[in-house]
């Protein structure tokens, strides 16, 4: 009886987790310090579930950093998404004019017995179901997505950082609204402080850290936790221990921020556990994000906008240095971002590690931890192994002349 109760909990628990109304969640930050002393950030997405902020009391989002509250305030929009408050109204200039050409294409795309259905209510659908009920509808969403990236983008000088309560590396951050019914509705994130020397990997989640992307997002959520790859809290550590960042890169959508998060950092091989890392998913809904990934088949369009505001920040060509992933789509992002082929692994279904430049050689997360130094010299290390040696691929012996 335990077992059909700790099932059921775990069930409904999931069933939270993919339900748009009650989604509320937060992408990681990074914050880059630029040559001129200031710091740029990545975009703050910020949203909070329908079902968790029904009658807020107030429209300000209340911001702790590492477990002090700040004085700079959010503000929260009709569909629950967080803006600063000095771009507030610019949203809603632009949101005006979205939902009056959104009333022009409802009426046109509509029968005309429901013209008497109020916007408002249209509005408590989520960007998703309407663009799959009404594709002519997507690109309205996608522009008022576009927009809000630009208003949550901040530089900040280092005065400015003392006040945000930020350090350099890991800083733990959490945003709060009161509403009239629920009390207080929270959602977490953390917010990076790097410089332009920082070295990032890349790594997808589904199917690459976990054994299947499908049942690997779906298993952590029901109780089971042991569907990761053999050795890859290993190798990361490592990894990390040579001077790399790690950035954790997936399709899932922003709802599904707390409990990938929460996957992460519970996920431990022995005694270690996966480096920490910022956590960056799609800003979109769940259904819009699973539209995008199993109808039309192009996670890569989010993956690339998204890698390139990081890139974006850094004055050098690309931060990133090397990338796993476990589809063709995760090559075309990374290469995207100027990482090479012969620093691309993609992953089997075996578990089986191949570069892009010789899908002939296989490693795994085992074996590419006990050489780890061959694959990523360490940082600071200025010798035959310094990562600029390592810059451009490496013929391989196959394309060599045997006449030579």
């Amino acid at each position: 009886m335990d077992y059909i109760s700790g099932v059921w909990t775990n069930v409904s628990k999931f069933a939270s987790h993919i339900n748009p109304a009650t989604l509320s969640g937060a992408i990681d930050i990074v914050f880059v310090k630029q040559k001129d002393g200031l710091y740029k950030s990545t975009p703050f997405y910020v949203k909070f579930g329908k079902a968790g902020v029904i009658r807020a009391a107030e429209n300000l989002i209340y911001i702790e950093v590492n477990g002090k509250e700040i004085e700079q305030r959010m503000t929260l929009s009709e569909s629950g998404v967080a803006f600063f408050e000095k771009q507030q109204q610019i949203y809603a200039n632009t949101k005006s004019q979205l939902n009056r050409s959104s009333s022009r294409l409802r009426h046109k795309s509509e029968p005309s017995d429901n013209s008497n259905i109020e916007l408002d209510a249209l509005q408590v659908l989520s960007a998703a179901s309407r663009a799959l009920s009404n594709p002519r509808l997507e690109e309205e969403c996608d522009i008022q997505l576009d927009q809000s990236d630009a208003f949550n983008e901040l530089t900040l000088t280092p005065e400015e950082m003392q006040q945000f309560n930020l350090h350099e590396g890991l800083n733990e951050a959490a945003f709060s609204v009161t509403t009239q019914f629920q009390g207080t509705t929270r959602c977490c994130c953390s917010i990076y402080v790097w410089d332009q020397t920082a070295k990032v990997i890349i790594s997808d989640i589904d199917g690459t850290i976990t054994k299947s992307d499908v049942r690997g997002m779906i298993l952590p959520l029901i109780g089971v936790h042991d569907w990761a790859q053999e050795e890859v809290t290993q190798l990361y550590s490592k990894i990390c221990d040579n001077g790399y960042k790690i950035l954790y890169l997936s399709a899932r959508s922003i709802g599904q921020a707390g409990a990938t998060r929460e996957y992460l950092r519970g996920l431990q091989q022995g005694s270690l556990k996966l480096p920490h890392g910022p956590l960056f998913l799609n800003p979109e809904s769940v259904f819009k994000a699973f539209k995008k990934e199993v109808i039309d088949k192009k996670p890569e369009e989010f993956k690339k906008s998204c890698l390139e505001k990081l890139q974006n920040l850094f004055h050098c060509e690309t931060p990133f240095f090397a990338g796993y992933g476990n589809r063709p789509n995760d090559v075309v992002a990374y290469e995207h971002v100027g990482i090479p082929k012969s620093r691309i692994f993609i992953i089997n279904k075996s578990g089986e590690l191949q570069r892009t430049i010789n899908q002939t050689r296989k490693t795994s997360f085992k074996d590419q931890s006990c050489i780890v130094d061959l694959f990523f010299p360490p940082v600071n290390q200025n010798s035959g192994t310094d990562p600029n040696y390592w810059r451009f691929p490496i013929e391989e012996l196959e394309s060599i002349p045997m006449d030579l």
